[in-house]
C-alpha cells in the first residue's frame, strides 16, 4: 500500500485480497511468505485499531453518568 494513512476498512479488503490470493489455484509458493507477512502485519493494525476504538467508546460512556 501507498504512503498513505491505511484506515481500517482499507486493512480489511487488502486482507481480504490476500485471502483470495491464497485461495486461488495461481497462488505461488513464493507468495506465501510475503503474503502471511503482510495479513500478520494488517491484523495487528486492525487490532490496535479495535482496541482502542474500545478503549475510546469506554471513556466516552463513563462519561455519561
Amino acid at each position: 500500500m501507498a504512503k498513505k494513512d491505511l484506515t481500517y476498512g482499507d486493512a480489511v479488503r487488502e486482507l481480504e485480497d490476500i485471502v483470495a490470493k491464497l485461495q486461488s489455484p495461481q497462488c505461488e509458493v513464493d507468495q506465501l511468505c510475503d503474503l502471511t507477512k503482510r495479513s500478520v502485519e494488517l491484523l495487528k493494525f486492525c487490532k490496535q485499531k479495535l482496541t482502542a476504538t474500545d478503549e475510546d467508546l469506554k471513556k466516552l460512556l463513563d462519561n455519561i453518568d
